[in-house]
């Protein structure tokens, strides 16, 4: 028998045993993905959620829909649609819209594409981008590198790290890069490409670093 499935794999035409090494390298791959820490997360289109740990499916799941709070949520990973009555924690990544009653917490990327709205502070602890509007009526605040294109709105904008493409409005703006229009009490940002309007106006590389009502840099 030994002999004769030597044989009957020595007549093989090139082309059949072409097909048999591609099939199984990809037999392997597969393999090799299905058993890589990613592949093995648990992923749900949507999650339910009274406050942790009442909640269904469980907190270490990834969300690729929806996660409605009833109370407050918390979850791995939101690529969607984020509702919470009081609020949500996101400890990896955040991709989406986001909407809570009183704060929206993600200490992984954070990407907003439309709105993030909070009705205390939207906090967010690693790299983030807006695009669209991120509005509070207490504070955004912005810890890590972000980036702002359109409107940030809040009583503070304590972003000393985002570039601001578009409006900051607040009573207290404080940003990196503002491309655009600053408006509040007290504005400062590193480096102004527009225009502040204020109290107090700072842009510390600017011509003028200090200037009281309207400042203007290029």
């Amino acid at each position: 028998m030994a002999v004769k499935a030597a044989l009957n794999l020595a007549i093989l035409s090139p082309k059949r045993l072409m097909l048999i090494l591609i099939l199984l390298a990809t037999l392997f791959f597969i393999d090799l993905f299905l058993n890589t820490p990613a592949a093995q997360a648990a992923v749900t289109p949507v999650v339910v959620s009274l406050v942790p740990p009442v909640q269904f499916p469980a907190e270490d799941f990834a969300v690729t829909g929806a996660r409605l709070s009833l109370l407050w949520g918390h979850q791995r990973n939101i690529y969607g649609l984020d509702l919470g009555v009081i609020g949500n924690v996101t400890d990896q990544d955040f991709a989406g819209i986001a909407v809570s009653g009183l704060a929206n917490i993600t200490h992984g990327t954070t990407t907003v594409l439309g709105l993030q709205l909070a009705g205390l502070t939207n906090y967010n602890t690693n790299k983030t981008n807006v695009i669209g509007l991120q509005a509070a009526l207490g504070a955004n605040i912005n810890t890590a590198e972000a980036s702002v294109y359109g409107l940030q709105l809040a009583a503070v904008n304590f972003c000393e790290h985002t570039d601001i493409n578009g409006f900051q409005v607040g009573l207290y703006n404080k940003a990196q890069t503002v491309r655009g229009l600053q408006i509040g009490i007290v504005n400062m940002a590193n480096s102004l490409h527009g225009i502040q309007i204020g109290l107090v106006n700072f842009n510390h590389t600017g011509l003028i670093s200090v200037s009281p009502v309207i400042n203007i840099g290029f």
